[in-house]
């Protein structure tokens, strides 16, 4: 008899929106038709006209118009009681229902776009003077930044005793300019033995023997560290290259910096040492390579084809590519710059079997390049002509950038070859092949795709065209690249639909 009454009452909870009057006939129906004594007949009959008072009585009182979102009132609390994690992964699944069309995007952009730098001077020549002043870097950048990495080395030595901290500054930080956080001109090396971060390491013997994967936990501990004790702002992280690092904001309240400077911080690197070795070894040789080198990575970075993860060329890279330009460029006397086996200081970094028989030992050659006279052509005149050696004459299928040999030709057969695909048709091609000159199977234009490609070859073409005419700015040549959307479906092309 009791489930019986519960569940009449459960019937009644269901339908308390319909007319009360027919729920009590349809109840009482229910009720003759089920064989009961008089008792608990009548207790039922009591009981539903009870139910049907206080519904009646509830009723009966004003509700108000809102009623809906007072009814929703404790979900939003509860959801305001969550994590922001928890509300942010349900962001996303809201904003995937409803498209963004590239006019919407265009409308998100931000109202005050980065503008392209203006100059004080009048022409080519001038302008690129001026902005070679401006790229130096200046004794108080490499102060602070020492400065920095000592300020590290104390946050650090409590997490990671033992730990050194080496930083480099490649261009004047006073100035900012266009993708300055996803391309930092601070580069911040951790040294820590080895052993000494697999003994902290708390995961299996194979794990701690890996070393991309004490790279990455001593990131993880010296970021959140940094983050936390100095204030330092998380930006991103890079853990796919080679060598991965981290993007850090140093903030001005440390007193180092009169405002925020991006640094990428790396653990055991080697490559932001090879990095700052040969831009100071050409600025000793040929201070015209240094300031070509700066050109070359600013341009890079303002047109949006320097950051690696997306497949660009990565600052080190377009240093490279500089230094193979001056090698093998067809100028009066002679490239400006020697083969690497003549660097007084990076030689001795090579590996021996990577010498090519026929070139002696760099202590036995006579260096001449760093007293030779210097070429009757300037900067400006450079920064042309490697543009356009790299648009027409330079045949990126077929040949390699190996600074190491300094000569035009093939890549060396202990290099791979990067092969690109392109979505969606299965067609293949040869991509760039850029040789490290410290590790000679390694192609550091492996991770290029086909639209990191096809930017790159467009950029060269955008700038050689640009250069070639008598009223060549320097302003229209390092307007921040932004992308472009078409104006309506319509107008885009198949090619770009696929």
């Amino acid at each position: 008899m009791n489930l019986q009454v519960f569940s009449l009452t459960a019937l009644f909870d269901r339908n308390q929106n319909h007319n009360n009057g027919l729920i009590l006939m349809t109840l009482i129906a229910l009720c003759l038709a089920v064989p009961l004594d008089i008792m608990q007949l009548v207790f039922a009959i009591l009981g539903a006209l009870c139910y049907y008072v206080i519904q009646t009585l509830q009723s009966s009182q004003p509700r108000p118009k809102n009623s809906k979102q007072k009814g929703a009132e404790l979900p939003l609390r509860r959801m305001e009681r969550k994590e922001p994690r928890d509300a942010s992964r349900s962001q996303p699944k809201r904003q995937a229902q409803t498209p963004v069309s590239p006019a919407d995007m265009r409308a998100q952009t931000p109202a005050v776009p980065i503008l392209a730098p203006t100059f004080a001077g009048v022409g080519l020549e001038a302008e690129v003077k001026e902005l070679v002043q401006q790229l130096l870097p200046k004794p108080e950048c490499q102060r602070g930044v020492d400065r920095l990495a000592e300020t590290m080395k104390s946050l650090l030595n409590s997490t990671l005793p033992g730990v050194e901290v080496l930083g480099f500054a490649s261009s004047d930080l006073s100035r900012g300019r266009a993708n300055g956080v996803a391309v930092p001109d601070v580069d911040v090396v951790l040294n820590i033995s080895p052993s000494s971060l697999s003994a902290r390491l708390s995961q299996p013997t194979k794990a701690r023997a890996d070393q991309r994967t004490l790279q990455k936990w001593a990131l993880r501990v010296c970021a959140d560290k940094l983050v936390s004790a100095g204030g330092f702002k998380f930006r991103r992280s890079g853990f796919r290259g080679s060598e991965p690092k981290m993007t850090l904001l140093v903030p001005a309240t440390l007193g180092i910096f009169d405002e925020a400077v991006p640094i990428d911080i790396s653990v055991n690197a080697v490559t932001p040492l090879h990095s700052a070795a040969l831009l100071t070894e050409c600025g000793t040789m040929n201070p015209l390579s240094k300031e070509l080198i700066l050109l070359v990575r600013r341009w890079a970075k303002d047109r949006g084809i320097c950051h690696a993860p997306k497949g660009h060329f990565s600052p080190y890279v377009w240093s490279l590519l500089t230094i193979f330009y001056l090698q093998v460029a067809d100028l009066p006397g002679g490239g400006l710059l020697p083969a690497l086996e003549e660097f007084e200081a990076i030689s001795n970094l090579l590996d021996p079997k990577m010498r090519p028989s026929h070139c002696p030992n760099s202590a036995d050659k006579p260096r001449t390049y760093a007293q030779q006279a210097m070429p009757e052509k300037s900067v400006a005149d450079l920064l042309r002509g490697f543009m356009h050696f790299y648009a027409h004459e330079f045949a990126w299928k077929r040949e390699a950038v190996c600074v190491r040999r300094g000569q035009r030709g093939p890549a060396p057969l202990s290099l791979p070859i990067n092969i690109i695909e392109h979505d969606g048709n299965g067609v293949t091609e040869p991509g760039p092949t850029v040789e490290n000159p410290f590790a000679a199977s390694n192609n550091l234009a492996d991770s290029m795709n086909a639209w990191s490609f096809q930017r790159m070859k467009e950029e060269f073409q955008r700038a050689a065209e640009l250069l070639a005419k008598d009223s060549a700015s320097l302003s229209n040549l390092l307007e921040p690249w932004a992308p472009t959307f078409p104006e309506t479906p319509e107008a885009a092309s198949p090619e770009g639909s696929r």
